[in-house]
């Protein structure tokens, strides 16, 4: 059933709600709701209308209040789902008489899994320079090949990083690119996680110990399953914030955006360890790399060399 939603409703008897109250009215009557669907506000979305400043997002994780831009609407369509239209229909009467609601159709859908059709739209994912990124379901261990082709196995759902944002790809051919090189690999920093997928692949291309930070506890869930399932729990440490006391890391990688990346330049660079240690900042779109390039460099005492994949952009700094 498809409904349009004022930001405030009035129920039988007067009382007035936001949406979120209403929906929750709905849930306590409504006999056979499966489900609400409100639906996506794109950035683009929101920027056209005059949410937020136009620009790009690539966090997937649960947003903070101020990025729900459905609830900044003025009138927001959603869907509601029933088990059978004879529920559909009594829902209709339920709202009748509520204003600020109103219904814009109704229509039957097949049975169907959902969460099978999920699988099969994630396919493996081929990281140039790092290998094979799989789903989580698939039978397999994550190792290296002969060849030096990694394989990790990533659940899609919370937190970003499944291996298909050019970011993502660009941080795991980083960390590949030093494993090769020979590089140190013995403590490494994931600073801002995800899903984790940093991290596991460091472990598994052989790194001895991982420390994961990301602050959306939301996510930590799905992260240590993630873990579990490349065999690296016992290897990656996970927190909502940066250990006390640290060691120098031989290894920071940190796929954020390019303000969080401005915000915590002074603490990832005193973090970096001396003799080799390796600085990877992703997240940045073109026009975004030299400013943060600029700030790191201020602090490290040198240029970083640039890696490009389609609008993105990887910084990659050493220390000596």
């Amino acid at each position: 059933m498809g409904v349009s939603i004022d930001t405030l409703l009035t129920l039988p008897g007067g009382t007035a709600v936001d949406r979120d109250e209403f929906h929750a009215w709905l849930w306590e009557r409504a006999k056979g709701l499966l489900g609400i669907d409100e639906g996506p506000v794109t950035v683009a979305d929101a920027a056209a209308c005059g949410l937020v400043p136009p620009g790009l997002v690539i966090d997937t994780a649960a947003a903070p209040p101020e990025r729900d831009w459905v609830a900044a609407l003025a009138v927001a369509d959603a869907e509601w789902w029933f088990a059978d239209e004879a529920s559909a229909r009594n829902a209709v009467k339920l709202v009748a008489d509520v204003h600020g609601c109103r219904i814009r159709g109704m229509r039957q859908d097949d049975p169907v899994d959902h969460e099978q059709a999920s699988r099969e739209s994630f396919q493996p994912i081929t990281v140039p320079g790092f290998g094979t990124v799989r789903p989580a379901w698939e039978p397999g261990s994550a190792g290296v090949a002969g060849n030096g082709e990694a394989t990790i196995f990533i659940e899609p759902g919370l937190g970003f990083g499944t291996g298909l944002h050019e970011t993502t790809q660009l941080c795991l051919a980083a960390i590949a690119t030093r494993q090769r090189r020979g590089g140190g690999l013995d403590h490494v920093l994931d600073f801002g996680s995800g899903s984790g997928i940093l991290g596991i692949a460091a472990v598994v291309l052989g790194a001895g110990r991982v420390d994961a930070v990301e602050i959306d506890t939301g996510v930590h869930g799905a992260l240590r399953e993630n873990a579990r399932r490349n065999g690296v729990d016992d290897r990656l440490r996970l927190t909502a914030s940066l250990p006390s006391e640290p060691p120098a890391y031989d290894l920071v990688v940190a796929n954020i955006v390019a303000a969080a990346l401005t915000e915590h330049a002074a603490l990832l660079c005193d973090r970096l360890g001396r003799g080799g240690g390796e600085l990877v900042l992703s997240g940045l779109l073109a026009d975004e790399a030299a400013a943060v390039a600029d700030r790191f460099a201020a602090l490290l005492g040198s240029r970083p060399q640039i890696h490009e994949r389609g609008a993105w952009r990887c910084l990659s700094f050493r220390r000596e």
